[in-house]
């Protein structure tokens, strides 16, 4: 809705490259996909409105950080982990190689993060190419036992919008809360002032020469 004022919640997405990260987030905002997605440069930053069909009261602005996973981009990415509330970690379901880089990127999130309170989601691609059950399983018993794990396809669209709800579910109270009282002193701050234009315009006139 035009002019509403909703939370903004920043989330990172991490990977390896050509684990599908761009492809997840492309599935999510147009529920396309495209085989010849191409690479990301630095990091692309996209914003988007979204509630869970689960809470549909629980809307937040998601500020969607999509990293790009080529090596030659690693000294940059830190960066764009400041202030993440949530972090998706993608690996490649079909490629065991990705699996045992998503730890690489939950250490370097646990570094160079500045919030302990990031969220972690591990997020596991490609579904619809998946590999040996009980190799996955094995793997993922390696990973963080902290995070949520899912399994997607942007190729299908498996598992994304149940992701993205589930992101949305899990935002704290607390942001809704300190978002709400923001809002009311800037509201507040703003009625104050607009009474103190009022009366002195009422002063101005009342004093000034016909």
């Amino acid at each position: 809705m035009d002019g509403e004022r909703i939370p903004g919640y920043k989330v990172v997405i991490l990977g390896d490259t050509s684990v599908g990260k761009t492809s997840l987030v492309h599935r999510f905002l147009k529920n396309e996909f495209n085989e010849h997605t191409a690479n990301t440069i630095g990091a692309a930053f996209i914003t988007v409105d979204h509630n869970s069909n689960v809470n549909p009261n629980k809307r937040v602005r998601l500020e969607i950080w999509d990293t790009a996973g080529q090596e030659r981009y690693r000294s940059l990415t830190p960066m764009y982990y400041r202030n993440a509330k949530a972090a998706l970690v993608c690996f490649d379901l079909s490629s065991v190689d990705t699996f045992e880089k998503a730890q690489y990127w939950l250490e370097q999130l646990s570094l160079n993060s500045s919030s302990e309170d990031t969220k972690k989601y591990i997020v596991g691609t490609k579904s619809d190419k998946i590999a040996e059950a009980e190799e996955i399983d094995h793997v993922k018993d390696r990973l963080d036992d902290t995070a949520v794990i899912f399994e997607t396809s942007a190729k299908t669209g498996q598992g994304i919008n149940q992701l993205f709800d589930k992101l949305v579910d899990d935002v704290d109270e607390q942001i809704f809360d300190e978002f709400n009282k923001r809002c009311e002193e800037e509201l507040r701050r703003e009625s104050e002032n607009s009474m103190i234009n009022v009366l002195s315009k009422t002063v101005h006139n009342k004093y000034s020469c016909c």
